[in-house]
């Protein structure tokens, strides 16, 4: 039986580095597969939702992590001053939602069918990517694009708008808390509503009467909502016209209702502020 021949030194040495290279070659393949893989799933896991390009709001029927509900009462025409409030409130509202939270602006109406939703979602304006936090021309920009032009056709039906037979404000609020992207599962909730809060319809009706009249137990039935973790704002317009109504025990009976409906921090007033940190910053984009 014939030995095998015997491989010198030099050439084990360079077996053992062809194999040492080969291992190297093995171990960076290997390493760029992961890397390839890992920037595959974060593209995937990163990729930006596809959105609605009339309202900016994302496709993917998830719900809103964050939603202010803005009812707007156009039961009677807003005076030039409340119409310019009404803009900058809007506006503000939209400022203080995060990056995708979801704006919705709702008339309230005496025929509740015919009523009309704008609705709106914060969309990126690139100004992180600047290095300048939200950007004031910026913001305006993107909330122009997406909501300016059916915003402009809102103010000019409030400027022009007749008194109308009803203000079911309550029947507004109970809808806007049965709406399936302002559930309890949507982290952040907020309703605002402008308004004389003179509520007058068949289930309650705050005239001919004191405006701390309680609403019947057949109308709460129908109305009563858990409002737990909504915080609440009444930007509360005064009207001559309402002066033996509007008034302290008015502002009660609005805060005292809400609160019975556990929402949080219910706030009755008139001010870009009421009820917030007087350190948080309201929207001005120089006008």
């Amino acid at each position: 039986m014939k030995s095998r021949p015997r491989s010198s030194p030099a050439s084990r040495k360079l077996q053992a580095s062809k194999a040492k290279k080969d291992r190297l070659g093995y171990t960076i393949m290997a390493l760029s597969l992961g890397v390839v893989i890992f920037l595959a799933a974060i593209g995937i896991l990163t990729r930006p939702t596809k959105a609605d390009p009339l309202t900016g709001c994302p496709l993917d029927r998830k719900p809103p992590q964050s939603h202010t509900i803005l009812l707007v009462d156009e039961t009677d025409k807003l005076s030039r001053a409340e119409l310019a409030y009404a803009k900058a409130l809007i506006l503000n509202e939209y400022y203080w939602l995060p990056i995708g939270g979801r704006l919705t602006v709702r008339t309230i109406v005496s025929d509740r069918d015919s009523a009309e939703d704008i609705a709106v979602c914060r969309m990126d304006d690139g100004s992180k990517s600047l290095g300048i936090y939200d950007n004031a021309k910026m913001i305006r920009k993107t909330f122009d694009k997406t909501a300016g032009a059916r915003l402009e056709k809102l103010y000019e039906a409030l400027k022009n708008a007749p008194i109308q037979a009803n203000s079911p404000i309550m029947e507004y609020v109970a809808e806007a808390m049965d709406r399936a992207n302002f559930g309890s599962n949507v982290k952040a909730r907020r309703l605002v509503i402008l308004s004389d809060m003179a509520q007058h319809s068949d289930l309650h009706s705050q005239y001919g009467r004191s405006a701390r009249g309680k609403p019947s137990k057949q109308a709460m039935e129908e109305l009563e909502r858990d409002m737990t973790g909504v915080h609440v704002r009444i930007q509360y317009v005064p009207r001559r016209s309402l002066s033996a109504m509007q008034g302290k025990a008015h502002r009660a009976f609005w805060t005292s209702y809400f609160e019975k409906m556990k929402a949080e921090r219910a706030a009755v007033g008139h001010g870009l502020l009421i009820g917030e940190d007087s350190a948080r910053e309201t929207f001005s984009d120089g006008s």
